[in-house]
């Protein structure tokens, strides 16, 4: 743990939160390479929202694209957490 916790500080919290790292087909790149996972706020009005739908992504580290994870593969990163 670091000396700040960005949740507890307003003006970072919304900064994404890297979950971890994993090897997955990139839609991109059309092969298999290393993505970031992160949890990425939603702003509504005057607060950011931690847990929405579409909060987590995976981003290629190669050609540096997004994609929204839904479904059994969000279930099942943030069941390994």
């Amino acid at each position: 743990m670091g000396v700040f916790r960005t949740d507890r500080i307003p003006g970072l919290s919304r900064i994404p939160t890297e979950l971890g790292r994993e090897q997955r087909p990139c839609d991109r790149c059309g092969t298999e390479t290393r993505h970031i996972l992160y949890r990425v706020p939603k702003k509504l009005v005057f607060v950011y929202l931690k847990d929405h739908p579409k909060n987590l992504q995976a981003t290629c580290m190669e050609c540096a694209r997004s994609t929204v994870l839904t479904g059994e593969e969000r279930e099942r990163v943030f069941g390994s957490r």
